[in-house]
């Protein structure tokens, strides 16, 4: 069985599953990586989302958390009680066991990255993990106000992407990366645990042309979403070209390395599934086939 996956989002393919169909309008959704598309995949479940106008979800309660990103439009989210309208741009974290719902009040689609873990059960499984509040049907906020991030309560949850935050790129030292592994990088972390996230990582990545991430791998799923530009990726020996509308999923132990290729940044959100380790998450080859020879006496 593989353990990667590079897939094209196709928007012929949006549906409203089962489940959702008795509590909501003009929603849809498609399944990028879950265990429906990609078998090998169990810690990841990412998805698109889409709300036309006037499309709601009555309120709902998963057992998985629920990290999103606004791709496109906006939407009112009323989230444990507390309402904000959330343009492109806008991401938050849905804790679970926690409540929210979801409205478009504009005049063109809304479309969301959702990134859920652990992931979703089946729907015909044995095990449910997603509930409809009874009494939800009409309960669904359509008005509200730009979230205020200044505010602790607000900002432990939700944020917004700004181009400057990406910074000029450069090497990082990522969780257990040394210089050199990782260079021509921009990145900008949306959720993690310091925005209240227990069970999965979503950030921006951005490598100028000529940048790449060395071959490594991890003991974590990963996904990458393009959003701009072109990139060279290598999974398990297997050479991919990527670009917009592009998404690539890596399981645990897949060797990989991406390379932008092309003459402007390659952009893409990436997540990751459960979340990393705090030292040690990463193994580099650059970094380990040396150490092995000096120890092995090559």
């Amino acid at each position: 069985m593989k353990r990667h996956y590079v897939g094209t989002v196709d928007d012929s393919k949006f549906a409203t599953p089962k489940m959702y169909q008795p509590h909501s309008a003009k929603y849809t959704r498609l399944s990028l990586l879950d265990h429906t598309t990609t078998p090998a995949t169990v810690h990841t479940g990412l998805s698109l989302a889409q709300f036309e106008p006037g499309g709601y979800l009555n309120p709902v309660v998963h057992a998985f958390e629920k990290g999103f990103y606004v791709l496109r439009g906006a939407i009112i989210a009323t989230i444990d009680g507390r309402t904000y309208k959330l343009p492109q741009d806008y991401y938050g974290v849905i804790p679970m066991g926690v409540t929210y719902s979801m409205y478009n009040a504009g005049s063109e689609p809304a479309r969301l990255l959702e990134m859920m873990a652990p992931q979703p059960k089946p729907e015909d499984g044995n095990f449910k993990d997603t509930f409809f509040h009874k009494d939800g049907a009409g309960q669904v906020v359509k008005d509200g106000d730009l979230p205020d991030l200044n505010d602790p309560r607000v900002a432990k949850h939700l944020g917004r992407f700004e181009e400057s935050q990406l910074g000029a790129p450069g090497e990082i030292s990522a969780v257990g990366a040394r210089g050199g592994s990782i260079y021509g990088i921009s990145l900008k972390e949306f959720i993690d645990r310091m925005l209240g996230a227990e069970h999965l990582a979503m950030f921006m990545v951005q490598f100028r042309p000529g940048g790449m991430g060395t071959q490594h791998d991890h003991a974590l799923e990963e996904s990458y979403f393009i959003l701009s530009g072109e990139a060279e990726t290598i999974l398990d020996g297997n050479t991919y070209h990527v670009k917009a509308g592009d998404y690539v999923w890596t399981g645990v132990g897949c060797m990989h390395s991406f390379e932008n290729i092309g003459d402007v940044p390659v952009r893409w959100i990436e997540t990751q599934a459960p979340l990393p380790t705090q030292t040690q998450a990463f193994r580099f080859r650059r970094e380990w086939e040396p150490l092995a020879k000096k120890i092995e006496g090559e």
